[in-house]
């Protein structure tokens, strides 16, 4: 089961990519990407990512049997 949310990006696809790169050294979470796809795990959660232009796709599908679905969802709705 998976959850995935489609939006436009609020910054350029780099500007984001760096910010991703710099929380996922911080909060010790791997991260592997670039502006077209990528990954992250780590926490519970594994999530992964496609951008195409100005738009991306955001698709957890995986997280710890503690967190509700329904936090998920909220969680990605916010992003876009």
């Amino acid at each position: 089961m998976s959850r995935t949310a489609t939006g436009k990006l609020p910054e350029p696809a780099e500007t984001i990519i760096a910010k991703l790169q710099e929380l996922a050294v911080r909060h010790h979470v791997e991260f592997e990407g670039n502006t077209q796809s990528g990954y992250a795990r780590g926490k519970g959660f594994h999530i992964r990512y496609e951008i195409e232009g100005e738009i991306a796709t955001v698709t957890v599908t995986k997280k710890p049997i503690l967190v509700p679905w329904s936090v998920v969802e909220r969680a990605l709705a916010k992003l876009f």
